[in-house]
């Protein structure tokens, strides 16, 4: 089941980014990346990832006041391994 992100994020809809959950200030996104989101490892590239985790925070907060605009200041992350997918993002606002 594929839910209305209540924008249109082209960006998004071109990287195929799923939203599942959308409420209570907690949002969980599905990606299944294909041959064209992989680096030259065979592995998904970071900058899909690092994507899919501003999306689903995004998501998270919007859940809450869908009107409201949200964009990301600042990101860091560090990899442990590779991601491989399909892929799950599972945001939940902690303020």
């Amino acid at each position: 089941m594929s839910l209305d992100f209540g924008v249109v994020i082209p960006f998004v809809h071109e990287l195929g980014f799923e939203l599942h959950r959308f409420e209570n200030g907690e949002a969980e996104l599905h990606w299944t990346p294909r041959p064209e989101h992989l680096n030259s490892f065979a592995v998904t590239h970071g900058g899909g990832v690092m994507t899919l985790m501003d999306v689903t925070m995004a998501a998270a907060a919007r859940s809450v006041q869908p009107e409201l605009g949200i964009v990301t200041i600042e990101m860091k992350t560090s990899f442990m391994q590779p991601c491989i997918g399909p892929l799950r993002g599972v945001g939940q606002l902690m303020h």
